[in-house]
């Protein structure tokens, strides 16, 4: 009985552990983008380049409409006609783990919105956030720019552009709507371990 009580205090000290780890990390990566994302367009500042991160136009295992892409195609449009942006530069994997180029479907969805092909610039060499942010900067050379995702993908976008030590500043980010699927919800609640994650990514990039 006592051997048993020992193992129940050992799981409930490590599941406490884990748990204060994940909201300190969150709690974090919140704080440094106070004031730096925004959900209304009229509150973001000029930018020549918007970047928006990659996503894939359907889920991965439901094969359904993916509105974490819609919404994002959506935000870089917003920035764009309002001329808050003048190019986009849209990061992703040219070749994710279903076959599909990110950036290129993002490009020809945009493209088919309306928005000339020449304020388009392709990186098909994003394939993880981190990866986008220092492409942004030591590729393509931007110091400034706008990223483009979902409010949760943003903050931490921000956060590793800010302590990557890259030669970065006045970043801003804005908000494409969040999906309201049951699979967004898994999305969010699997955000909390990214953000443990980055700051490992951190330390070891």
């Amino acid at each position: 009985m006592n051997r048993i009580i020992k193992y129940i205090w050992i799981v409930g000290f490590i599941t406490i552990s884990c748990l204060a780890l994940m909201l300190i990390c969150n709690q974090i990566v919140v704080n440094n983008a106070e004031g730096k994302v925004f959900s209304e367009i009229d509150n973001i500042k000029y930018n020549k380049v918007g970047l928006l991160l990659g996503t894939t136009p359907q889920a991965r295992i439901t094969k359904n409409k993916n509105y974490f892409f819609i919404y994002r195609l959506d935000a870089a449009e917003q920035l764009y006609r309002a001329g808050k942006i003048e190019k986009i530069l849209i990061s992703g994997d040219e070749h994710s783990l279903d076959g599909v180029n990110e950036p290129e479907c993002m490009r020809d969805s945009l493209v088919a919105r309306g928005i000339p092909e020449r304020a388009i610039i392709i990186d098909g060499k994003g394939y993880r956030t981190i990866n986008s942010i220092v492409n942004a900067n030591k590729v393509f050379g931007l110091k400034s720019f706008t990223i483009i995702s979902q409010e949760f993908h943003n903050e931490r976008a921000l956060y590793q552009a800010e302590h990557l030590g890259l030669d970065v500043e006045n970043l801003q980010a804005y908000n494409a709507r969040n999906p309201k699927s049951t699979r967004a919800l898994i999305t969010y609640a699997r955000e909390y371990l990214a953000r443990v994650k980055m700051f490992w990514d951190l330390i070891t990039y």
